[in-house]
């Protein structure tokens, strides 16, 4: 299953970092439409920080009678901050290994693969019915990709169970589009 690709709009952040001077509006003549990511010129001197986040979530279900749901969450600021978190559970008889990537590749050729996966035990097996993770932590790596596109962005989730999880990286990968550099995030 895949996620559609979300983008937050931050024209309220915008509105009042421009009302504080913080970025500055473009000119007539400098003007041109707006990336769809929202991003925003910086006035010299102003704080690094642009007004949009990275976010995708989604409830999970998979088809086919696999007995197997639940939900992820990924946010990615321009701090260089990002957390995914998600749950899993087997409602079934026998056990399944999840595979969960989302990519990240900001329009300067850098992706970020947040990438995890896990064992549910089933009916027939010992074990616990719950995958869960959550991974919180900063890269100066993220902050540096944000800042060289200008915050622009793609990104996809993919979530399976028992597939290969370097073939669901790939896959996820070639799905946001050509990366000069990929960098891992296991969770």
């Amino acid at each position: 299953m895949v996620s559609s690709i979300k983008r937050r709009s931050a024209s309220t952040v915008a509105t009042a970092l421009l009302a504080a001077g913080a970025i500055i509006a473009p000119t007539a003549a400098e003007a041109a439409p707006a990336p769809s990511s929202g991003t925003a010129a910086l006035a010299p001197g102003s704080p690094a920080v642009l007004p949009t986040q990275v976010h995708m979530g989604k409830n999970v279900t998979f088809g086919g009678g696999v007995p197997v749901g639940g939900w992820y969450s990924l946010s990615v600021y321009p701090s260089g901050s990002y957390s995914y978190s998600g749950h899993m559970h087997d409602s079934g008889a026998p056990s399944y290994n999840f595979a969960g990537v989302c990519v990240v590749r900001f329009s300067d050729g850098t992706a970020f693969v947040f990438q995890t996966s896990g064992r549910m035990h089933g009916t027939f097996e010992s074990g616990s019915r719950d995958y869960n993770w959550s991974r919180s932590a900063s890269r100066k790596s993220i902050r540096d990709a944000w800042r060289a596109s200008g915050g622009g962005w793609s990104a996809r989730c993919t979530n399976k169970v028992n597939a290969d999880i370097g073939a669901l990286v790939d896959s996820t990968i070639q799905a946001v589009g050509y990366a000069a550099k990929v960098i891992a995030i296991v969770a």
